[in-house]
């Protein structure tokens, strides 16, 4: 008999077979525990029965219909980039030294080093306004080098440390659960990004995002790296009641250091079954391979067990 229940609350976009598939395996592996699989909208309550032995809700969202009557409850947050890079250092781990830009701001390049990034807070997943400035330049940056239509006019921008991933921006996702690493990719632009030598107006609007804004530009690709899932599970650690991370990884040239970029926590990286995922899929040869790359779905269910044995009540 189960002495335990594990309530998983999906968004609704995502598609509910996968989570019930994890629930089957959770019920196989530990029959301690009676895993119950919900829509966060619209969907069927469970029956107040399910509330008399200790619970444990993990929400892949941050609001829901469900009232929980009783148990811990992990969900997703939106956690700003300045926020996350703070929890990256608490925790010891390599991150891109970032703040807030203002102009006139004039970074120290003992601090920044030699080049920095300038990105909207509210970044979109296109690289729409991202440049690379030389540290000692950004105090010269005037309003009227973008144009009107340009995000630094009506959002917070963020200066950040350059992290040089090659000629060809990249960095690494990899969608963590309870800290736990269910997959791995590489992202990647076919825009060589300019030399370092250029001039600051060829830095300034050269393509140096690896989610580049151009259509057809950047591409994504399977990976197995060890050293970088093993980093991700890290990172995914950090924010330990935030069930669902997609961690990004850089990884600088030449010294192959490892960065913490961010860990979005907002829950949109399921993308297993995401509509917006299907690039995603493809660079696994579909939705199965992306499911057998590191075996998600077992991965998915040790992890709810674990914590559901820890943190049920």
């Amino acid at each position: 008999m189960s002495e335990r229940t594990l309530i998983i609350i999906c968004r609704n976009e995502h598609d509910l077979a996968d989570f019930n598939e994890i629930a089957l395996k959770v019920a196989a592996m530990a029959p301690d525990i009676r895993p119950v699989v919900l829509r966060a909208r619209g969907g069927q309550l469970p029956p107040a029965g399910l509330w008399s032995k200790p619970a444990l809700v993990v929400a892949l969202c941050n609001s829901f219909d469900l009232e929980p009557q009783r148990g811990a409850v992990l969900r997703q947050q939106r956690i700003y980039k300045t926020d996350q890079y703070q929890l990256f250092l608490k925790a010891g781990l390599p991150t891109p030294k970032t703040g807030v830009f203002k102009f006139g701001l004039n970074p120290d390049p003992a601090l920044f080093g030699d080049y920095v990034i300038l990105k909207p807070l509210r970044i979109n997943s296109k690289g729409l306004g991202i440049h690379l400035v030389r540290t000692k330049r950004v105090a010269a940056l005037k309003p009227a080098l973008f144009n009107a239509s340009h995000p630094i006019h009506n959002d917070i921008y963020l200066i950040q440390q350059f992290i040089d991933t090659g000629d060809y921006p990249t960095h690494f996702r990899v969608e963590t659960l309870l800290g736990e690493a269910l997959c791995c990719r590489t992202i990647f632009s076919s825009l060589k990004r300019p030399s370092l030598m250029a001039s600051d107006r060829t830095l300034l609007d050269g393509q140096v995002a690896s989610n580049a804004v151009v259509k057809g530009s950047n591409h994504t690709a399977a990976a197995r790296d060890e050293e970088v899932i093993a980093f991700a599970r890290r990172m995914g650690q950090v924010l330990p009641d935030v069930p669902l991370q997609g961690c990004d990884v850089l990884r600088e040239t030449g010294t192959g250091k490892l960065y913490a970029l961010e860990c979005n926590p907002g829950g949109n990286s399921w993308a297993f079954s995401a509509p917006d995922g299907e690039n995603a899929r493809q660079a696994f040869g579909g939705k199965q391979g992306m499911i057998d790359h590191l075996g998600a779905w077992d991965t998915a269910a040790r992890a709810l067990i674990a914590r559901t044995r820890k943190d049920a009540r």
